[in-house]
């Protein structure tokens, strides 16, 4: 995981138009919105009549079902890879095509074309697009099995801005990878992680319920236990007064899969030592 935090900072120091701290870290959202700022560029009248082209196009993808949606899906995007091409020197015009057209190839399901055009689009605007852009393209890496492109990947999502949603994503991204390559002791520092970075609400129910689940594939029902008590105290201390956000997170807390995943290993545990008692219990006679 040092190996990881390491590439968060390189990353972050290479991107440009991304505001850091002189710690390498991202710096404040007012920062970061100021350089956003001043990295955007204007839209030329060919380029906005070029995009307004390709969505003329892409609408028409939701009147379809089935086959159909899948070609019309694929015309929409080539369309916008086309305006991509068609302006290389608007960078500007072709990130907000390339990022809607990774959308749409992600959509019609060609994952290798939607992963181009989402790295495509975090370099060409990167204040804009990097995260959102780079977080696409860890997904479709992972979706690929190319996991450890994946984990490289979502760790420059986290470098970009460590206290988003993006950002905490991609660390539960990472942490499931972890998991995934039965790399267990890494997957719950990972997932630990992610829980002390997570807010008081449905990130840390969402935190927690891996972290248990990862707990429970070690084998320690205990400390699953105790990520699970720890969602129920973090949301109950919230304060919380919409009673729809309230309520939202009382059915995120008993629809945790780590609940009824520690009962079941709990039985199943019980169950064998019972059966080890009977066992001795009939050697002895």
């Amino acid at each position: 995981m040092k190996a990881l935090i390491s590439t968060f900072v390189l990353f972050a120091a290479a991107m440009p138009g991304i505001a850091q701290t002189p710690a390498g870290k991202p710096a404040s959202p007012v920062a970061e919105a100021a350089a956003a700022k001043a990295h955007r560029q204007t839209f030329s009248d060919a380029g906005k009549a070029a995009l307004a082209k390709s969505k003329e196009v892409a609408a028409a993808v939701r009147r379809l079902r089935g086959p159909e949606r899948v070609k019309a899906l694929e015309g929409a995007a080539s369309a916008y890879d086309g305006v991509v091409a068609a302006f290389p020197g608007e960078p500007a015009v072709a990130a907000v095509a390339a990022i809607t057209a990774a959308d749409l190839w992600r959509q019609q399901g060609s994952l290798p074309l939607a992963e181009k055009d989402y790295l495509l689009a975090a370099q060409l605007d990167a204040p804009r697009y990097g995260q959102r852009a780079l977080l696409g393209a860890g997904d479709m890496q992972r979706r690929q099995k190319r996991l450890d492109e994946a984990m490289a990947t979502y760790a420059k999502v986290v470098a970009i801005d460590g206290g988003s949603s993006r950002a905490q994503d991609a660390r539960l991204w990472q942490a499931r990878l972890l998991q995934t390559m039965e790399r267990i002791d890494e997957a719950i520092e990972a997932f630990q992680g992610a829980l002390e970075t997570a807010d008081p609400g449905s990130e840390t129910v969402e935190a927690a319920n891996f972290l248990a689940l990862c707990w429970i594939e070690k084998g320690d029902l205990d400390a699953a236990g105790r990520a699970i008590d720890h969602a129920e105290q973090a949301v109950g201390t919230m304060g919380e007064e919409d009673p729809i956000v309230v309520e939202r997170l009382k059915k995120a807390l008993e629809g945790m899969s780590a609940k009824k995943a520690l009962q079941r290993a709990r039985d199943k545990h019980n169950g064998a030592a019972a059966d080890a008692i009977r066992l001795e219990a009939a050697r002895g006679k």
